[in-house]
């Protein structure tokens, strides 16, 4: 399945700047990235990913040409985008024939045969390859606002589209994992065996609640301040409904969880760890995910840094900046941490915004 994925999304890769070229009346070319996306898609793996690897090898060429000669980096999804630098684009290129490679040497159905086996798991798949091929664009091209807004979309699209078939946490959560992995280690989730969770889990955490998909509270990093640490920013938030715990909000049963994420462009220091340096402890920073109900003026998908849980709809704090489209997850009412000791709201500064 692993090999299937990064098939697709080369593909998909292809089928993007074809669209762009089109848009710009460069019908040949195209034409011919299509048909390559569409050879990749419906031929066997061993094929398919010899002329992946072959394409994506010509491309590696090209680049390491111009940048030998010192000319600035191709228009290759339209002029409408910046050129790609020369080096990175020879770089991420040749990246992408050798692991096309990979998979050619491992054999295996086509991407065809492998979606109709499982359709539930071809939707997954497919959306995942959609948002590595953006990533793929994002770390190609110079300029990073579009694919950035590209992925926010894809992550939207995804959300509505697959509601009815998956419960709402746990599908935004599996896609949130996979752009984690793709986005903190792409080359190490695409090529070696494994979860999506393990290529971001920090460390060589086997087991323990590091492991557990989940992000920590605020209060278990900020000596116990249940509050957006500096340098994050209230994110977005969801409601639990179902609260039997003895910590803060036992006296309403209900919580409201409010996720900081990291101010875009600077990350948090520290990175993807576990909250106290130990994997008896959740993450920090590792989950690439925004619900985006809070702070709408900052732009952006960035890692949830960790978690601040308040008794009140935090549509009504006007410290936060958020509005009241409500989102319930009744799963994280388990979730619990010692230092969520009533009282322990504290909004004041509410990070970076």
């Amino acid at each position: 399945m692993i090999g299937t994925g990064l098939l697709l999304t080369l593909a998909f890769v292809l089928v993007g700047a074809a669209a762009a070229k089109l848009r710009e009346s460069i019908g040949l070319q195209a034409a011919a990235e299509l048909a390559v996306a569409a050879v990749a898609i419906a031929t066997p793996a061993r094929a398919a990913g010899a002329v992946l690897a072959l394409v994506f090898t010509s491309f590696t060429v090209a680049h390491g040409r111009r940048w030998r000669a010192g000319q600035a980096g191709c228009e290759c999804f339209g002029s409408s985008q910046l050129s790609a630098s020369a080096p990175r684009a020879a770089a991420l290129t040749a990246v992408s024939a050798v692991a096309a490679l990979v998979v050619a040497l491992g054999g295996g159905a086509s991407v065809v045969q492998t979606l109709a086996r499982d359709p539930r798991a071809a939707t997954m798949l497919v959306l995942t390859a959609g948002l590595g091929s953006m990533l793929w664009r994002l770390g190609f091209s110079a300029r990073a606002g579009a694919a950035d807004a590209a992925v926010q979309a894809l992550v939207r699209t995804s959300a509505l589209a697959l509601e009815r078939r998956f419960t709402r946490r746990r599908m935004l959560e599996r896609i949130a994992l996979v752009g984690s992995a793709l986005a903190v280690a792409p080359m190490r989730y695409l090529l070696y065996p494994g979860t999506a969770l393990a290529a971001v889990v920090p460390g060589d955490c086997a087991s323990g609640l590091c492991t557990d998909g989940f992000t920590a509270f605020c209060c278990q990093i900020t000596g116990g301040l249940n509050s957006c640490p500096e340098g994050t920013f209230p994110g977005g938030w969801w409601m639990c409904t179902d609260y039997a715990g003895s910590l803060l909000c036992a006296d309403q049963g209900v919580r409201y969880y409010v996720d900081c994420n990291a101010m875009p462009g600077a990350g948090f220091p520290g990175g993807c760890r576990c909250a106290g340096g130990t994997c008896e402890e959740q993450r920090v920073a590792c989950n690439i995910f925004r619900y985006g109900q809070c702070n709408t003026q900052v732009a952006g998908v960035t890692a949830v840094v960790c978690r601040m849980v308040l008794c009140e709809n935090p549509s009504t704090v006007p410290q936060l900046n958020c509005s009241a489209s409500l989102a319930v997850d009744d799963a994280v009412c388990g979730q619990d941490a010692p230092c969520l000791v009533p009282p322990a709201l504290e909004l004041a500064g509410a990070g970076g915004v």
